[in-house]
């Protein structure tokens, strides 16, 4: 038979409260370890098999949910803190590259009606885009005018160029300009420009720009019948930028290369108007003048288009 003692160590209490050693250890165990659904557990079955107990092992438990509660809301408010800390940096290490390239473009979709060379009316497709930093700015751009009349192609031109410039001074730059074209009833089924020089802008305001820009170019032209021409040439161009309205534009492009065999003119003006948001429409008359046309070419190309132009 077990002693007086022996039932007095069986119910040991720790802190003075009926809670054996044993399944205080148990319990700590369970809180240690950090599994809330294992601790819900050792707990439930502590309390059927020591009902006299029931109520320290609930306190034990409050005891550490409360401090899961206190640690939880500290790493919150510390989370929080360093987000606030880093904010101010992220935005102003955004601010700073989207003030470093700036970029914008328009697509050109629309129809056409035409003289010279290929009379008739057509579909004509065009893109830009510009990107631009502090002292530094490259356009691209492209274009594609193609008519059928009766199955027949009467026009196919395509006009592609690429011009970085390089800032030296607020009005001042230098540029290189890579240039594409083709266009069979010009007499010619692909023209390569390359050309740099310096640029001017005579106004740069928000609401008004003029440049020019000018300097040597060299081109190499296959003519319809497999001819090839290599030949130095020179480069002047104008660009004009103007807003008139609120909702009405002016710009014009024009551009001569001249060689000793003969001329390119170009320009091109449109008159943009808003519509709705970024959709605008636009007016232009394009005109390409050779001073040497190849037989059987007329020497001027005009075009009238009606499109709807979409900026972004």
């Amino acid at each position: 038979m077990a002693g007086p003692g022996s039932e007095n160590s069986e119910k040991d209490t720790v802190s003075g409260c009926l809670l054996s050693a044993s399944v205080a250890a148990v319990i700590d165990a369970a809180l240690a370890s950090g599994d809330s659904a294992g601790i819900d557990t050792v707990a439930r079955y502590a309390r059927q098999a020591h009902p006299e107990a029931a109520t320290e092992i609930d306190r034990r438990v409050a005891v550490w949910r409360r401090k899961q509660v206190s640690a939880s809301k500290q790493d919150a408010e510390a989370e929080t803190r360093s987000t606030v800390a880093t904010k101010p940096l992220e935005e102003a290490a955004h601010s700073s590259v989207q003030a470093a390239v700036k970029w914008a473009g328009e697509g050109e979709v629309g129809a056409f009606t035409s003289s010279g060379n290929a009379p008739g009316i057509g579909f004509v497709g065009s893109a830009k885009l510009v990107l631009e930093g502090k002292n530094w700015r490259i356009e691209s751009s492209g274009r594609i005018d193609y008519q059928e009349t009766a199955n027949v192609v009467t026009r196919d031109q395509y006009r592609f160029s690429a011009e970085p410039n390089i800032k030296f001074s607020k009005r001042g730059y230098m540029f290189g300009l890579g240039q594409y074209e083709k266009d069979r009833f010009q007499g010619f089924i692909s023209r390569y420009s390359l050309s740099g020089g310096l640029g001017y802008y005579l106004f740069s305001r928000p609401d008004a720009k003029v440049n020019l820009k000018a300097g040597p170019a060299w081109r190499r032209t296959t003519g319809t019948r497999g001819e090839k021409e290599r030949i130095l040439a020179g480069l002047a161009s104008l660009d004009v930028n103007v807003k008139l309205t609120s909702a009405l534009r002016f710009t014009q492009d024009a551009s001569v290369y001249v060689d000793a065999r003969g001329s390119t003119i170009y320009t091109l003006a449109a008159l943009d108007t808003k519509l709705l948001g970024k959709l605008n429409a636009r007016f232009s008359y394009m005109v390409q003048h050779e001073t040497e046309p190849e037989p059987g070419s007329l020497a001027t190309d005009a075009t009238s288009r009606l499109t709807l132009v979409y900026g972004f």
